[in-house]
C-alpha cells in the first residue's frame, strides 16, 4: 500500500500482506431523556471534564526522533495507556500557554504489524501542527495473529477479532483524554487519522457512538470517545467483512471466473485469505460468521450503517491499486473511498474525498489536504 498526502507531507508506503466521561447525573440524566444514542460528535462538551481532579501523568521526556528547528516543544515515548505489551504511544506536546488540541496517528498493517513509529515520517504535519500550537500523538494497539493451515484455528476466538486493535485504539484516546492536564490538551478538539488499518480504525472511532462507560471502575473507560474529525488514507469502508461483497461487487464481478463467486469468504479463499477473514471477525469457522453472536459482532464494526450526520467530518483519500495483488486491490480500492463518500452525503455528514482509480476518480472541489482538514476542525 502506498498513500501520498498532497502538499502537507509524504507518508511512506506501508506493505499489507494479508488488515462519559463522569458527566453530572443531571446532564446523563438529560441526554438519557434526549436521545437514545450518544452519537454526538459534541459530547465532550456534555462533560465537564475540569470538575474532578486528575491524578498528575509522570512523564520521561526525551529528543524527539525529528528536527523540530525554531519550535518550543517536548516529547515523550512509549507512555503506557493500558496492560497489554503494545498499549503505548508517543507525544510531541508544544509549549504552549492554552490547552492544545491533538491529533493522534494509528499505524497501518493489517492490525496485524505495523508500529507506530511509521507515525514519525509525518515530519512536515507534525511541525506545522506543534507550530499551531496542537499536540502530536502515534499508538500502538494489540497486533493479531493470523494462523498458518498448519496451525489450525484454535487460538482466534481468544483473540477477540478487529475489536481488540479497535478497543485500543478508543481506550489510548480515553487515556490522553483523562490525563488532559497533564498534557496541556484540550480535550473537547481531537482529530485522528491513519492509513489503511489505521484508516479504518480512525472510521470506527468516528461514527461509533460514544463509548464512555460512566459507571466504569476504571476512570479511564468513562472518558470520551468522540473526535472532531477524522483523516482516513487508503482505507476500508466497513469492518463488516461480509458487507464487502456489495462495496467490491464491480471488481469481483470481473474476477467471478478466477474467484469462483462474488462472496466474501469465497473471494478470501481465492486469495488465500481465509484463516485471516476468521481471524478477523474472531471466529473459527465460516459458518459461524453468520451466527446471530457475529452479525452483532459485525455490526458493532460495521462503519457505513454506524455513520449518521452527527459524527466526526470524514477525509478519504484511497489510491490506485492494482489487479496484480488481488489482496491489496480488495483491501484498499477506491471503491470503499466511494462507499464512505456515497454514505456520508446519504445521512448528511460533512466529508472531502479523493480517489485515484482511474474508474472511479474523485476529486473535492475545494481541493483541501488532510493536514488543511484536520487542523480547521480542531483549531
Amino acid at each position: 500500500m502506498r498513500y501520498i498526502h498532497a502538499s502537507i507531507y509524504t507518508m511512506q508506503t506501508i506493505a499489507m500482506k494479508t488488515l462519559k466521561l463522569l458527566c453530572f447525573p443531571l446532564a446523563l440524566c438529560f441526554l438519557a431523556a434526549c436521545s437514545g444514542s450518544n452519537n454526538n460528535n459534541d459530547s465532550t462538551s456534555d462533560n465537564d471534564t475540569t470538575t474532578e481532579p486528575r491524578p498528575a501523568l509522570e512523564l520521561s521526556l526525551t529528543e524527539a526522533p525529528i528536527e523540530l528547528p525554531g519550535i518550543e516543544a517536548d516529547y515523550a515515548e512509549n507512555v503506557r495507556y493500558g496492560e497489554g505489551e503494545r498499549n503505548l504511544f508517543d507525544i510531541y506536546l508544544p509549549k504552549c500557554d492554552a490547552p492544545t488540541p491533538l491529533i493522534i496517528y494509528i499505524h497501518g498493517g493489517g492490525f496485524t504489524g505495523g508500529d507506530k513509529s511509521s507515525g514519525h515520517s509525518n515530519g512536515e504535519f507534525i511541525r506545522e501542527a506543534l507550530q499551531s500550537c496542537v499536540a502530536y500523538a502515534t499508538i500502538n494497539y494489540t497486533l493479531l495473529k493470523v494462523p498458518s493451515a498448519a496451525e489450525g484455528v484454535s487460538s482466534i476466538v481468544e483473540q477477540g477479532g478487529v475489536l481488540t486493535p479497535l478497543q485500543d485504539t478508543a481506550r489510548a484516546l480515553q487515556f490522553m483524554r483523562y490525563y488532559f492536564s497533564s498534557l496541556n490538551l484540550d480535550p473537547e478538539n481531537v482529530a485522528l487519522y491513519g492509513g489503511s488499518a489505521g484508516a479504518g480504525a480512525s472510521l470506527w472511532l468516528g461514527t461509533h457512538d460514544d463509548m464512555a462507560d460512566p459507571d466504569n471502575e476504571d476512570a479511564i473507560l468513562r472518558e470520551s470517545t468522540r473526535v472532531k474529525a477524522v483523516g482516513a488514507l487508503a482505507t476500508q469502508s466497513t469492518y463488516d467483512l461480509i458487507v464487502w461483497e456489495q462495496v467490491l461487487l464491480p471488481i469481483t464481478e470481473s474476477l467471478e471466473g478466477v474467484l469462483g463467486g462474488t462472496d466474501i469468504p469465497t473471494v478470501a479463499r481465492a486469495v488465500g485469505a481465509t484463516n485471516y477473514l476468521l481471524t478477523f471477525l474472531g471466529v473459527e469457522t465460516v459458518e459461524a460468521i453468520f451466527t446471530a453472536e457475529n452479525e452483532a459482532y459485525r455490526a458493532n464494526v460495521d462503519m457505513l450503517a454506524l455513520m449518521d450526520a452527527g459524527d466526526a467530518p470524514i477525509y478519504v483519500h484511497n489510491f490506485q491499486t492494482g489487479f496484480d495483488d488481488l489482496l491489496n486491490l480488495f483491501l484498499h480500492h477506491g471503491l470503499h473511498a466511494l462507499a464512505v463518500k456515497e454514505r456520508a452525503d446519504e445521512v448528511g455528514l460533512e466529508s472531502v474525498a479523493y480517489i485515484e482509480e482511474p474508474a472511479y476518480q474523485l476529486t473535492d472541489p475545494s481541493g483541501e489536504d488532510l493536514g488543511s482538514f484536520l487542523l480547521r476542525h480542531i483549531n
